[in-house]
């Protein structure tokens, strides 16, 4: 069977999966879910199976738990503890007497896993197996448009990477052991950072307690592994293909863009006024939206003049319509209608999309870019403080200041004292109660940690710099020839240099690593170079490739800019390379991350 056939039939395990909760009680049930699992399970199941499975109701989670009428209800939740509890109070109301409880009436269902404190909480008020039984749920990696995959688990980057929790890194590894024994075990292995050292760590280890794939061959020639954390670049840059810029503008859940019809303010509340958005709904997938596959991975100049170019030819075949005898429009109306009218659809909604992007980016995205550019490329420092701190005066706007900050600390690294300024002023700016985000911002690792005084930690103190970030970001990607030496010469239109999704100042890490793998460049070199980019790890058991067949696994988030360069690799070189992830993000969900205060 074909790659990505197995890869899109994933959901079928899924559904044997959740099948086995549903059916532990025969009669009917309620199924009641947290409002950001709704995209997500449409894309596991969809309602018509649940309706299959028993499931009669479908309610979506509020502060009030809608009336069970005799059902049993089922509630399904992301891992949080203080949603669960929320969820735990909404059954209380419902029990009278514990005691005399119906048994096997309310179940919790939590995605991806609990911990102990679940049962625990459970056990203190006397409810659990009694009262509520508790499920762990952790569906295959969703099949979101041709070459990705997602887990579609929302926290990962912020509890691995800005809180250093390692819940969720049993979940991550027990993923690529359950798909091992789809696609098989590749022969060649890559891992390049901390948390995908220990994720192939924990891979080996479910394989030796609970089995491994018998199979000798696996689909896949490499499997690539890397921490989000490695190539920060490829998330803080603004991105210059039409997908990276969708994910920029508008919210992305589970391959589905949406922005629904409503009375927008004029001005924020700091009197800016503020772009128009288009209200839209499209689902990025290429197979179900040709004119989407055609532009996802073009640059946005580009776009359009294609869009423009359809809408002439959708006129046309309007007009032509118009003339045809009895007999030609009721084969017209048989075969063609109900694709033209799809296909009319699809366009008003991405020329509404490209609308939209235009009127929130395009007063900035220029001058963005050139800064974008002077900062990889470690020129004009003076010119982009400036910018930073026009940036912070000017647009109410806290994560694309902080975005760029970040970018401006890894590839220029600021002073003791420039830190300490522009910190201030972001929370003179924004609000003190973002203080604790500076922590977070060092935890992260896009600021130095500052060492103790002799009085308190504090930015006064002598700066620490961390061994592979800050000031060895530019001479790590010089090494890595990720940054073209003239921007100006790569070719948007027909691009043959990948670096063209950042508008030709940086080549995505991944796409390199990619290239160096799929050209069979020597094993000592790959190591060589990237060795000095943090912990490493290779397993060699058939290197050349013997096929050309490449799975890349980044842990904390991938970009849609990364997606288009690795299918830009994939043209130029004729392999085929599949992208996993936990979800696709951009870099403003980076920076919600790291102001987001900690659960």
């Amino acid at each position: 069977m074909e790659v990505s056939k197995k890869l899109s039939s994933l959901q079928e395990i899924s559904k044997a999966q959740f099948s086995r909760i549903l059916n532990l009680v025969s009669s009917k049930k309620f199924l009641i879910i947290e409002s950001s699992l709704i995209r997500p399970l449409e894309k596991v199941c969809g309602v018509k199976w649940l309706k299959g499975n028993g499931v009669e109701k479908i309610f979506k989670l509020e502060s009030i738990s809608p009336s069970s009428e005799g059902a049993c209800m089922f509630y399904m939740i992301y891992s949080d503890i203080r949603l669960f509890k929320q969820v735990v109070c909404q059954i209380r109301s419902q029990v009278d007497d514990i005691e005399k409880a119906v048994k096997n009436k309310f179940h919790i269902i939590v995605i991806p896993s609990y911990n102990c404190s679940y049962e625990n909480e459970l056990e203190e008020l006397g409810l659990l197996h009694s009262v509520i039984r508790i499920h762990m749920f952790q569906w295959m990696p969703i099949y979101l448009d041709v070459g990705l995959l997602s887990l579609e688990i929302p926290n990962i980057y912020s509890s691995l990477f800005v809180h250093q929790n390692l819940t969720y890194l049993p979940v991550l590894s027990k993923c690529l052991w359950q798909l091992s024994f789809v696609i098989g075990k590749p022969r060649f292995i890559v891992t390049l950072g901390q948390y995908s050292k220990s994720l192939l760590s924990q891979f080996d280890q479910y394989c030796e307690d609970k089995g491994e794939s018998d199979r000798l061959e696996s689909d896949f020639g490499a499997l690539i592994i890397m921490d989000r954390n490695i190539d920060y670049t490829s998330a803080l840059l603004t991105p210059g293909t039409y997908a990276g810029l969708l994910s920029e503008v508008y919210t992305v859940n589970s391959g589905i863009c949406e922005k629904k019809q409503e009375d927008l303010k004029k001005l924020d509340e700091k009197c800016n006024p503020l772009p128009e958005m288009q209200p839209i709904k499209f689902c990025l997938d290429s197979k179900k939206d040709t004119i989407y596959c055609d532009i996802k991975n073009r640059f946005f100049t580009e776009v359009t003049s294609v869009l423009s170019h359809l809408t002439k030819e959708l006129r046309t075949e309007t007009m032509n319509s118009r003339e045809m005898a009895l007999d030609e429009i009721k084969h017209y109306v048989q075969t063609q209608l109900q694709a033209a009218k799809t296909k009319k659809k699809d366009i008003t909604n991405h020329l509404l999309a490209a609308e939209s992007i235009i009127n929130i980016l395009g007063p900035r995205y220029e001058v963005q870019k050139f800064i974008e550019q002077n900062i990889i490329q470690d020129t004009e420092r003076s010119s982009n403080l400036n910018y930073l701190e026009k940036l912070l005066n000017t647009e109410n706007d806290k994560l694309l200041t902080l975005r760029l900050f970040c970018l401006l600390c890894l590839f220029q690294p600021l002073s003791e004292s420039e830190i300490k300024q522009f910190w201030l002023k972001f929370l003179y700016q924004f609000g003190f109660h973002y203080g604790f985000a500076f922590y977070n911002l060092i935890s992260a690792g896009f600021v130095p940690e500052p060492v103790k005084t002799s009085s308190t930690l504090n930015l006064h103190g002598k700066l620490k710099i961390p061994k592979f970030t800050s000031s060895n970001y530019h001479l790590n990607a010089k090494n890595m020839k990720q940054i073209p030496a003239d921007p100006s010469k790569v070719n948007f239109k027909f691009p043959t240099c990948a670096s063209y999704v950042f508008a030709g100042c940086y080549i995505p890490l991944i796409t390199q690593i990619a290239g160096m793998i799929l050209n069979s460049v020597p094993k000592d070199e790959i190591k060589a170079k990237l060795e000095v980019l943090g912990p490493l790890l290779i397993v060699d058991k058939g290197y050349p490739l013997q096929s050309r067949v490449v799975l890349i696994y980044i842990i904390g988030g991938v970009t849609y800019a990364e997606i288009a360069a690795c299918n830009l690799l994939e043209t130029l070189t004729g392999a085929q390379i599949y992208i996993l992830s936990d979800r696709v993000i951009s870099g403003n969900d980076l920076m919600q991350a790291i102001l987001d205060y900690p659960k």
